[in-house]
């Protein structure tokens, strides 16, 4: 077999190789070809996770309850993270009579339950902080950066995803948008 063969063959197989893994990846998961992954505008995927004290806590009977629910991706080692923590300590304070609820899921952590613990009760925060050990629920959100936070109506719907740290002006601003 001559030279220019041998790399026609190669480069055939390479290209079918890269078309099989390249559609492998397309095809995404399970749950996103269901039509369950979050996105603006669809139903918030339910998610159960435990809280600090072993409590399971599931997302449809959170956002029943409220007018609107922050679900906030987290960790206590993200510098962001740590810097919008006393922003929404302080919107839940002015804002839970309100209706307003935050889950704080705590992703991708190398902390101990006894550490997490210590670091939640040192900053304050008061709204319920839920463990997403296995990095499930974020994998259906696409997480794909900490802090993320997605904005929930009562009836589920996702109003919207945000990227990155939001500053108590942000906050304020989306919750006289969607709080009624």
């Amino acid at each position: 077999m001559g030279k220019r063969k041998k790399w026609l063959l190669i480069s055939g197989l390479m290209l079918v190789t890269l078309l099989i893994v390249g559609f492998g990846f397309g095809l995404g998961s399970k749950k996103e070809q269901e039509g369950e992954a979050a996105r603006v505008g669809a139903q918030a995927p339910n998610f159960q996770l435990e809280d600090l004290s072993g409590e399971v806590v599931e997302l449809k009977d959170v956002y029943r309850k409220n007018q609107l629910t922050m679900v906030n991706f987290w960790a206590t080692w993200c510098p962001p993270c740590r810097r919008e923590i006393p922003e929404f300590v302080r919107i839940y304070r002015e804002y839970r009579e309100q209706g307003l609820e935050i889950l704080g899921v705590n992703v991708w952590e190398d902390s101990s339950l006894k550490q997490l613990q210590a670091f939640v009760a040192a900053a304050e925060m008061e709204f319920p902080i839920l463990r997403d050990v296995k990095a499930e629920t974020a994998t259906i959100y696409q997480v794909r950066a900490v802090p993320t936070t997605v904005f929930i109506d009562q009836k589920g719907r996702i109003l919207e995803i945000f990227v990155g740290a939001l500053t108590y002006n942000q906050l304020q601003t989306r919750l006289d948008r969607y709080l009624p």
